[in-house]
């Protein structure tokens, strides 16, 4: 894949889209840092545990054993900690509202989806698709934060309300630049990203297999002796493709190359054939393929 594409400037900001976007934002982003960070530290924790333990062979004294059973028992305390605190499932269900109120606010602006131009009261099903949707995620776990004036039409903001007042043109032009073009850059450049990380480390595990593999031959033809570097650089191994599995470089390559592509095959259309009677099924359509199910289910069944 080529150089990431810088993302075109939009005259739209995270200010302008509802206020529970930018709180579920934040909420999401901090709890997929520490979702990683705890997966992490538990994969480092448990290769250090087994150094020591290949070391114990080799040291005189209790001194390593002690330090691999303090290691291992830190490794399961990690565990345990990593469940209570549901990191992954905090960040899964606070992207997910997110994405959800960007999306909804992208076509309340643009007449798109069931927000057309002949609904009679906007606001109103605007509201209540949030809410209904909302009262779904919180059977998830997410706690609705919010005061009661924040709820609902509470959610529009001004700059959106101005947005739906404008010509078809306008808005045509606003969602073919700052939702369908912003996104298309997005997705190409973290496919892009994702490919560099997946190839990055499938050469470090495969790197670290092929010396798990020489030196397990090394020690059968007793040419090494000493310490197990074969269950040490196997264990590294495999913390390189547990690693992996967390970040899903490979599936997530693939699936944002996808979107990627449905995204710019959409908006030249949008941009050329499609007419003012076809603009809400169109942007209905778009928002589904940026939606965070639809992410998921590429990765899980696409790729």
């Amino acid at each position: 894949m080529g150089a990431a594409t810088p993302v075109p400037s939009t005259t739209l900001s995270s200010a302008d889209l509802p206020p529970l976007f930018q709180v579920s934002d934040q909420r999401a982003l901090r709890h997929q840092s520490d979702a990683f960070r705890a997966v992490r530290t538990h994969l480092l924790v448990l290769l250090l545990a087994t150094t020591a333990a290949v070391l114990t062979e080799q040291a005189s004294g209790h001194v390593m054993a002690v330090c691999a059973a303090l290691l291992y028992g830190l490794t399961i305390a990690l565990g345990l900690s990593t469940s209570r605190r549901r990191s992954r499932a905090h960040w899964q269900v606070h992207r997910a509202v997110a994405e959800l109120l960007k999306s909804l606010a992208w076509e309340y602006m643009a007449h798109g989806g069931p927000l057309h131009s002949h609904v009679v009261d906007p606001d109103a099903v605007f509201a209540e698709r949030l809410e209904q949707r909302l009262h779904e995620l919180r059977k998830c776990g997410w706690e609705d934060s919010r005061d009661p004036a924040e709820r609902g039409e509470g959610q529009i903001t001004p700059r959106m309300r101005a947005e739906r007042a404008k010509s078809y043109a306008a808005r045509r032009d606003l969602y073919l630049r700052d939702r369908l073009l912003e996104q298309t850059v997005w997705y190409k450049n973290r496919a892009s990203r994702a490919h560099r990380a997946a190839a990055r480390w499938s050469s470090v595990t495969a790197a670290l297999t092929l010396f798990a593999l020489a030196a397990a031959l090394l020690r059968t033809g007793s040419l090494l002796g000493g310490a197990d570097l074969a269950g040490l650089l196997s264990a590294a191994a495999a913390a390189g493709v547990a690693w992996q599995e967390v970040q899903r470089h490979g599936p997530l390559t693939q699936a944002h190359s996808l979107i990627e592509q449905d995204l710019e095959t959409s908006r030249i259309a949008m941009t050329t054939t499609v007419t003012e009677a076809g603009w809400a099924e169109a942007v209905g359509e778009a928002e589904r393929l940026m939606s965070p199910a639809h992410t998921e289910w590429l990765v899980r069944f696409g790729t």
